[in-house]
């Protein structure tokens, strides 16, 4: 018990000496984003546990609510996620071990909600996902970036299923599917599938 307490104490002081640097790099968020409060708690990841089959947190068997930290090996802040209930809530961010964000996703009630963006790892820092949900599904533009920070795949989706103007390029700018997606029907240029590309939440690019 004495250990779990000197834990919980020791991340809460490491986040408030590394937060400081890390949350300056988080971006604005949607003024549609679903934000609740959350408490004031931070508890080390370690010490949680996450029920696959009913997708919750909890802290002694109890569901947790509050804030999930973990870290990397130099203690710099790796990941901040807030819970509330057992289920994600609000904003959840991830660095790259340089201080550089990774990703930052918005939840609501265990699921993805409004923005979620993504960042290379290589020093250019490149934003290679700039994706919108709703409810847990892909909803809205979606918009894909190479590593190299060329336009992708540009997708207009909802609520999961294509649902208006879709587009790829190649690393030249080459146009190479353009089409419109209405009601099940498409109309236009379909030369390759172009799946949503996330696997996993993270992007999945065309070989």
């Amino acid at each position: 018990m004495k250990f779990t307490v000197t834990l919980i104490l020791l991340s809460i002081l490491i986040v408030s000496c590394t937060e400081s640097r890390a949350t300056k790099e988080l971006p604005a968020l949607n003024s549609t984003e679903i934000a609740v409060e959350i408490p004031d708690k931070v508890v080390h990841k370690s010490l949680l546990t996450y029920d696959n089959k009913t997708s919750l947190w909890s802290l002694n068997d109890e569901r947790y609510s509050g804030y999930l930290v973990s870290f990397h090996a130099d203690s710099t802040l790796k990941e901040k996620t807030g819970i509330l209930n057992g289920r994600k809530q609000n904003q959840s961010s991830k660095w790259y071990p340089d201080g550089r964000l990774q990703e930052v996703a918005n939840y609501h009630q265990g699921k993805l909600h409004e923005e979620k963006k993504m960042w290379t790892a290589d020093s250019n820092h490149i934003l290679i996902a700039h994706l919108n949900y709703q409810s847990g599904k892909a909803h809205g533009e979606q918009t894909q970036w190479y590593a190299t920070g060329e336009l992708y795949k540009k997708l207009n989706l909802k609520m999961g299923r294509e649902e208006g103007i879709q587009q790829a390029f190649r690393k030249n700018g080459e146009l190479y599917a353009n089409y419109e997606a209405r009601n099940g029907r498409i109309f236009g240029l379909k030369k390759a599938a172009l799946c949503y590309g996330l696997e996993d939440e993270n992007v999945k690019y065309d070989k």
